[in-house]
């Protein structure tokens, strides 16, 4: 039964030469998230901090808990899943480029997006939008008013551009301004791939290194004056993670002699890198454009460590990180409906974050029970038939000797 559920949840790839550290990265980006979201709707129900609606309102109530600062650094998370789909989606261009191939077929590119994250998208976005217009025992008429003020908010999440003509979250589910994001990173990845035809490593990188402080330096310091929500919901934010991830990329494939490191170096590096973002975005905000070199430093130090790839390669963290995207698509309508229940088993009478950290744990249960089910119908079909469409229009494989290049780009396209 055991090894029939570990096949069943297995990630789908194209080669042996699997990456798990990076569904263990997905689980802690995706835990950060949940942690965020789930104490939010904690402080709402129970009041502890007073009447408030968030997000709106968490500049009100940063100061009446020293735990609110650390809730609100978790937004990390997001950056770092920004990073993980900059690292896992650029290996193929690279690969194609240092071979002097080019860039891979477009055409294959964006028809691998579309099945794997188009229908599981929809299917969510269609299951939330008619819970909202169910009448219930309010009647039809009810369900029609939902429809005239809910209708063109559906409709817009749909096609991905919620934020940009209402300037906001979508009004369906609220977490979808990330996907939003990361449709338009797909749009553009081809284009910034082209930089992979530099032939020259160093300036490849440099030009990377440059991109990033730019991007960085512009969402940290521009987008704020610009009080433009439409901006901040938009690439122009995250950016910069996603260069980061492309530039990980491009190390992890071909990497210089001095970034060779043995495996318990690496892992003091991790903690290093680590203490260095907590630093950064606790203390020193200021120095926020150097977070998306610190999340690939740490990234990269975790691919070549003992300890802490054996932590992010464990089946505690890749199991959920292979559901990643279906708790994310899910977790917020399960927490809001759970919450209610695991207050009263757990009554807000204890340190706040005590109270927190028991109610993360409590909704992550039902969280991952559900999604498990939900994966194995909504997303898995369609993650096996992209897997299928690539092997039926890639290009046939020479039979000359694949470098380790090769094997670890070939397994990571896989995972698209």
């Amino acid at each position: 039964m055991l090894a029939q559920l570990r096949q069943s949840f297995s990630r789908v790839t194209s080669s042996v030469a699997y990456i798990p550290q990076i569904d263990g990265l997905r689980a802690l980006a995706m835990l950060m998230v949940l942690a965020h979201h789930v104490t939010a709707i904690y402080l709402e129900d129970t009041h502890r901090l007073g009447t408030q609606h968030l997000p709106q309102d968490w500049g009100l109530i940063i100061t009446r808990s020293p735990l609110i600062i650390w809730i609100l650094n978790l937004w990390i998370g997001v950056p770092i899943f920004c990073a993980i789909s900059g690292f896992v989606l650029t290996v193929p261009f690279a690969r194609s480029f240092s071979k002097g191939k080019g860039s891979p077929s477009w055409r294959l590119y964006l028809l691998r997006r579309i099945i794997r994250m188009e229908p599981p998208y929809f299917l969510s976005m269609t299951f939330l939008f008619l819970l909202v217009m169910m009448p219930w025992r309010m009647g039809w008429k009810y369900a029609l008013v939902m429809l005239h003020i809910f209708g063109p908010h559906y409709l817009a999440s749909l096609v991905y551009l919620h934020a940009q003509i209402y300037g906001g979250p979508s009004w369906i589910n609220g977490v979808a301004w990330t996907l939003e994001i990361e449709l338009q990173f797909y749009l553009v990845l081809p284009v910034i791939a082209e930089l992979f035809g530099i032939r020259n490593r160093s300036l490849r990188r440099l030009i990377f290194v440059i991109l990033i402080v730019a991007s960085a330096c512009l969402a940290q310091f521009v987008l704020p004056g610009l009080h433009n929500s439409r901006l901040d919901f938009s690439i122009l934010k995250q950016l910069q993670f996603f260069l980061a991830g492309m530039l990980l990329a491009d190390v992890h494939l071909d990497p210089p002699k001095i970034f060779f490191l043995k495996p318990y170096t690496a892992d003091a590096l991790v903690v290093l890198f680590a203490g260095m973002l907590i630093y950064v975005l606790h203390w020193r905000p200021g120095f926020g454009w150097l977070e998306p070199f610190l999340i690939a430093a740490m990234f990269f130090a975790i691919f070549k460590a003992k300890w802490f790839a054996g932590i992010f390669s464990s089946p505690v963290l890749t199991f959920p990180g292979t559901l990643c995207y279906t708790i994310y698509l899910y977790h917020y309508f399960i927490a809001q409906r759970v919450m209610p229940f695991t207050i009263r088993l757990f009554p807000p009478v204890h340190a706040l974050w005590l109270d927190a950290v028991v109610q993360v744990v409590l909704v992550l249960i039902p969280v991952l029970l559900v999604a498990s089910v939900l994966y194995t119908f909504t997303e898995r079909p369609f993650v096996v038939l992209s897997h299928t469409v690539a092997n039926r229009f890639r290009p046939a494989r020479t039979t000359t000797p694949a470098s380790e290049v090769d094997v670890v780009s070939t397994a990571l396209e896989g995972r698209l």
